[in-house]
């Protein structure tokens, strides 16, 4: 049976909406719901100056299409609690046609102006490598670059699959089935391909899972790293390291061998021609590493949701934002040559607790939260914390270079002593000595910092 449905929106709007409306499958239009002035077409259900000032329960239908965007995302939210109080389902209008709202037009926070000239002068005509190319933000990332007609575009991932799905989407790349922790197949793929960047994204993200394995973290995101940098700069290729908010005063081996990494290439920047700028990210929606997709498997097996704490807050970003946010960070720091060693952090607003994250899936099911379906609460697990943060306790914020991206700056570190703090934790890791590597890596990351606070003291 269609969906009794109303659309809402500015006049103008349902205007447009409405007269392609017919063409709607599975949508019955019964009438429109007018912000502001004028008439549409449709019977006028009701109107109001704003849209949260509409009573959607009294519509009595049981979909609303929005025939603009919210302006936004707490807007949309709030709509969409009112739809999922009414049991009603929430379309948007996109590309001429309704979708159903989806959880990245509700969160996420809009970044400040992009830059795409900036972007197109930094990608058109220059070779460009991803590491982690397949994976859901390097895919992303890819997908993006490949529209400013860069010479060369190589994707190199450890996934077969994930080479072989971006590989249809982007058949003019070029693939590379090769694993970051084997330095002689990256120093290959780089002296073969020759790119002009480098955007590592390749990692192990999964807390728990890295917590349980800080060997395999290691060998992944702290030499991994370092052989993508090391074949990268040998090539003359600039480096862009993917670093997550994790990595800030970390608690956990994850966000621990990400800070590490940070460090390196902070050092790596300040002692090279060529550059090795970090980039940190919070929780990219729908990603490997993120929680969303756990909420919509569990809300299709009809819950309960499960969050770790009902405080727990994270920085929240959509993919496309994290690759715009990657590209605009690059080219800024890339075109700022005279400014070395710090890391770039892309401003993303409050942080949003998850717990409101695992309410709008919910409600995005036209479903209320606590009454049709539960959520339950486990506990943090091991290596997580409560709050992240975006600039760790040792470093201060530098003038911003463009809006919407933190520029962070620390102490410098001695390269020769983070590269040989790096080779022994790769030593311990490939013994598989789990305890050792884990005390090894939070001495590493202690002891720079703490040197790095009585350098400044004594300066």
């Amino acid at each position: 049976m269609p969906l009794k449905t109303v659309i809402m929106g500015n006049a103008a709007a349902v205007r447009a909406a409405g007269a392609s409306a017919r063409d709607w499958p599975g949508l019955d239009i019964i009438g429109a719901a007018i912000i502001g002035a004028g008439d549409s077409d449709l019977p006028t259900l009701a109107r109001a100056p704003v849209w949260q000032a509409i009573d959607v329960a009294a519509l009595d239908a049981q979909a609303l299409v929005l025939a603009e965007a919210p302006a936004d995302g707490a807007t949309a939210r709030a709509i969409l609690a009112s739809t999922a109080q009414a049991r009603m389902k929430l379309f948007l209008i996109d590309n001429g046609a309704p979708r159903r709202v989806c959880i990245d037009d509700l969160l996420g926070r809009p970044l400040g102006a992009v830059d795409w000239a900036r972007i197109r002068v930094m990608i058109e005509g220059k070779r460009v490598a991803i590491t982690g190319g397949g994976g859901s933000i390097g895919g992303e990332l890819a997908r993006r670059i490949a529209a400013f007609a860069p010479a060369a575009l190589t994707l190199i991932d450890s996934s077969e699959f994930n080479l072989y799905r971006i590989s249809r989407d982007l058949p003019d790349a070029r693939i590379a089935l090769a694993d970051v922790r084997d330095a002689h197949t990256v120093q290959r793929w780089m002296s073969d391909a020759r790119p002009d960047i480098v955007f590592h994204t390749a990692a192990l993200k999964q807390v728990p899972i890295v917590e349980a394995f800080p060997s395999e973290g290691v060998l992944t995101n702290v030499w991994g790293l370092r052989n993508v940098a090391e074949a990268a700069h040998s090539v003359g290729a600039e480096l862009i390291f993917v670093s997550t908010d994790k990595a800030v005063d970390p608690s956990g081996a994850m966000g621990a061998s990400k800070r590490l990494g940070e460090i390196y290439c902070q050092a790596l920047d300040r002692a090279n021609g060529r550059r090795a700028i970090p980039v940190r990210l919070g929780n990219v929606l729908g990603s490997t590493g993120s929680v969303s997709p756990i909420f919509e498997e569990q809300l299709a097996a009809g819950g309960p949701l499960t969050v770790t704490d009902p405080d727990v807050t994270r920085y929240f970003l959509t993919i496309p934002q994290a690759a715009d946010a990657l590209l605009q960070a690059a080219a800024i720091g890339l075109a700022n040559p005279q400014q070395r060693g710090g890391a770039f952090v892309i401003e993303m607003g409050e942080a949003l607790p998850v717990v409101e994250l695992a309410r709008e899936i919910i409600r995005l099911e036209g479903l209320r939260p606590g009454e049709d379906v539960r959520i339950t609460f486990t506990g943090l697990r091991p290596g997580e914390k409560l709050h992240e943060a975006l600039i760790a306790s040792d470093e201060w914020r530098e003038p911003e270079l463009a809006p919407g991206a933190i520029t962070v700056a620390s102490t410098p570190r001695p390269l020769a002593d983070v590269r040989e703090r790096m080779e022994r934790l790769a030593m311990l890791a490939r013994q598989g000595a789990d305890e050792a590597v884990r005390e090894a890596l939070f001495a590493a990351i202690a002891t720079l910092g703490a040197s790095s606070d009585e350098e400044r003291a004594a300066g």
